[in-house]
């Protein structure tokens, strides 16, 4: 081969490098974008449920309580510091805040999850609830909160709002099942969509931030770090297709909200 000739062969190498670069960072931004569109969507969906079922079922919830437990306890200041029988602007928009902050974790926590409800369809919104209700379900159902005896009937009020973990569960999957249909189409309804997905993203980054800050004097801590560490290792399983490990990391969370829901549910129907 004379020289001309391998300089040839080097210069198609190192275009051959460069072009094999460029597509792997091409393929790698493209997956990005993928990811993101799917975390912002779920995040949306889960606001839109979160606001829905968290804020104004969740304002139900507490006027039936309030209803059943009598004009007795009229005026009467629950723990979070409202008034039984008050319905107020300020109240209600908070309950709903709460609601669509709630539905913003539980969307991140549904993108996550998603995947593996693949196989549960129809019924994938109804197991996903299942799944918040017995992993996480202390987060409203807490056994601290003494209203849930003080107010009304003690079982009608963990069902009530046990419940609306499966109903979040229900409403998340069948509105995160039509965004993408929508996104993927042209014109002004897909780009707002689009567009919505993505500021949902960023704001699940700012709630994730302050969530973090405030961990260490939390003392939801060690269960919160469980949570994440399952939720973490289950998607990195699905990514690297180790599906045993996946289920494993997803049954242990499971196992350790059971646990505190188990161990909470005597404390709340205190009183029967």
């Amino acid at each position: 081969m004379t020289y001309g000739g391998k300089q040839k062969f080097r210069d198609r190498s190192s275009v051959s490098i460069l072009d094999n670069r460029l597509i792997a960072r091409v393929l790698a931004v493209q997956s990005l974008s993928v990811l993101g569109r799917h975390v912002g969507l779920a995040t949306l969906a889960g606001i839109i449920a979160g606001g829905i079922v968290g804020g104004v079922g969740g304002r139900i919830a507490m006027r039936v309580t309030g209803f059943v437990a009598g004009p007795p306890l009229v005026g009467i200041t629950t723990t979070n510091g409202n008034r039984v029988g008050d319905i107020t602007l300020g109240g209600t928009i908070g309950v709903l805040l709460v609601g669509v902050a709630l539905g913003v974790l539980g969307g991140l926590v549904y993108a996550v999850l998603e995947p593996w409800l693949r196989r549960f369809r129809p019924w994938q919104g109804f197991a996903f609830g299942a799944f918040l209700l017995v992993a996480a379900g202390v987060s409203v159902l807490d056994p601290v909160n003494s209203d849930f005896s003080r107010f009304g009937s003690a079982p009608l009020n963990v069902a009530m709002f046990g419940a609306l973990f499966l109903l979040f569960g229900i409403l998340i999957a069948w509105v995160f099942d039509r965004l993408p249909a929508i996104a993927a189409q042209s014109g002004t309804p897909a780009r707002f969509v689009v567009g919505l997905g993505w500021l949902a993203l960023l704001l699940t980054g700012a709630l994730l931030l302050l969530s973090a800050s405030g961990l260490g004097t939390s003392p939801d801590a060690l269960p919160t770090l469980v949570t994440v560490g399952s939720l973490s290792v289950a998607a990195l399983a699905l990514w690297r297709r180790v599906t045993a490990l996946g289920y494993a990391a997803l049954g242990l969370l499971l196992l350790a909200g059971a646990a505190r829901l188990v161990s909470a549910l005597p404390v709340l129907l205190e009183g029967l």
